[in-house]
């Protein structure tokens, strides 16, 4: 089924992004590939540009034994040098399901490129949360790897 769904997914995504022509984009969906142990580590991830320096990030994460949904809110920097690359950080929430109920805090800092000529966006983050609830806990080996194809004009 989970197959099923990410086929789905990314056939569609891959869709909406062939009509794109702009390195702009206001939507960035795709994959997040990070940390075991963490509430939000793999699953799927959408970005929502509110504007040019700020976006907001909805993570789904999809463990077998587990599911887990955050928020984040995202300031961007451009780094001059490299025409699409940026740097971003920002903070969030997030509620997990995994035997116990989970609720905490996120803060996320990571580099971000588009290509210019591809709706293609590549990021790497280092995403630490703390646990709230059903124990407190501090979990700070939260690095990931996301590949997201973009959409929609700025």
């Amino acid at each position: 089924m989970f197959k099923s769904i990410f086929t789905f997914f990314v056939i569609g995504i891959l869709l909406l992004s062939f009509f794109q022509t702009q390195a702009q984009y206001k939507h960035q969906a795709g994959v997040r590939l990070g940390s075991i142990d963490q509430a939000l580590s793999s699953g799927f991830t959408y970005r929502y540009f509110l504007n040019e320096k700020s976006a907001i990030e909805g993570i789904v994460n999809l463990k077998s034994e587990a599911i887990g949904l955050g928020a984040l809110y995202e300031r961007f920097n451009p780094i001059t040098a490299v025409q699409g690359l940026q740097w971003f950080y920002g903070a969030g929430a997030y509620l997990a399901f995994e035997g116990n109920n989970n609720f905490g805090a996120a803060g996320i800092v990571g580099m971000d490129y588009t290509f210019p000529e591809v709706p293609i966006n590549l990021s790497v983050d280092w995403k630490p949360e703390l646990n709230f609830i059903d124990n407190v806990a501090f979990r700070a080996s939260a690095v990931a790897v996301s590949v997201r194809f973009a959409f929609g004009k700025k």
